[in-house]
């Protein structure tokens, strides 16, 4: 059985309407920040913002598929008034979600607590950010901003840190927001593999019996009458 088998991707109007919710949160802390709050610039060209908390937060409630559009988003609200921002945003914010994918099919195997999820959540997102982001940015400096091999390897390293601290907020501020949500409204408004598995249980009267009823239902008027 193939991923999608098993985790197939919502096609209902409440998951469609949370993800636009989401994303609609996404596009407005890129496209209005509040810098010094949201937006918080360090050297380099580099600034430590909240965008990636939701797109967590999809990934957790929705799914990894609804989480890539969320990361979609993102880039398109960056890239129509700076390219250069979103190609490096948007392969920071992929690697993020695939190091979290890791994670959460590695909880899946085993019962852990919830700081143990966290903390595996934390290191391979961290991981997977920092050294893929490492390469990435070593290719990218080079073909947008001209630099020579060893120039663009001293400005990825200096990067790494900013990167790490970027997914510890992301992932932390994701995850700890997420489980605030209270477990009842979480699974009335859709929200996690459990609102998935309870849904998935209600199931429609067999057509035989919606016949019995309606039959049943007829006698007894016609008795009246």
């Amino acid at each position: 059985m193939s991923w999608f088998q098993k985790h197939p991707i919502r096609k209902d109007s409440k998951s469609i309407a949370l993800l636009a919710v989401f994303v609609a949160m996404v596009v407005a802390l890129e496209v209005y920040p509040i810098l010094g709050v949201t937006d918080i610039g360090i050297p380099g060209d580099f600034t430590i913002d909240w965008t990636g908390i939701p797109i967590v937060i999809v990934f957790l409630g929705l799914g990894l598929v609804y989480s890539m559009v969320a990361v979609a988003a993102m880039w398109m609200a960056i890239a129509y008034r700076n390219f250069v921002g979103a190609a490096f945003k948007g392969f920071a914010e992929f690697y993020t979600i695939v190091g979290l994918l890791a994670a959460k099919l590695l909880t899946m195997r085993y019962d852990m607590s919830r700081t143990a999820r966290l903390t595996l959540y934390v290191v391979f997102g961290v991981s997977f950010r920092a050294v893929a982001m490492f390469f990435t940015n070593i290719y990218l400096i080079q073909n947008f901003f001209g630099a020579v091999f060893e120039g663009a390897v001293i400005a990825s390293v200096a990067y790494v840190i900013p990167n790490v601290v970027q997914a510890v907020i992301n992932i932390v501020g994701g995850v700890v927001l997420y489980h605030l949500i209270p477990e009842n409204l979480a699974l009335q408004a859709g929200l996690g593999d459990d609102a998935v598995s309870a849904s998935s249980r209600v199931e429609e009267l067999p057509s035989a019996e919606i016949e019995e009823s309606a039959q049943l239902s007829s006698e007894a008027e016609d008795h009246q009458s």
